[in-house]
């Protein structure tokens, strides 16, 4: 599956990579691609609920669209897309 970064600038296979993440940190959470021993942000969120929401969404896809490989997901742009 494919993901596009919040702020449209990156656009990356998670099949390739090993694995996402959410780095939480006093004011924020990223979201973060993990690959070759370095982190890609994907996203930023207000709070570890909807950084963990966003996990979830993006799992649901994958676990509904395994068998279609080109299915692209764009991060929520804006924190208030997330309700939690």
């Amino acid at each position: 599956m494919w993901i596009r970064s919040q702020d449209k600038l990156l656009l990356t296979n998670v099949d390739t990579s090993n694995g996402i993440m959410i780095n939480e940190y006093p004011d924020e959470c990223l979201i973060s691609l993990e690959y070759a021993n370095t982190s890609f942000k994907l996203g930023e969120y207000s709070s570890k609920e909807k950084a963990l929401k966003v996990l979830d969404e993006i799992q649901e896809l994958i676990h509904f669209n395994a068998k279609d490989n080109g299915f692209t997901y764009q991060m929520p742009t804006d924190d208030d897309e997330v309700e939690v």
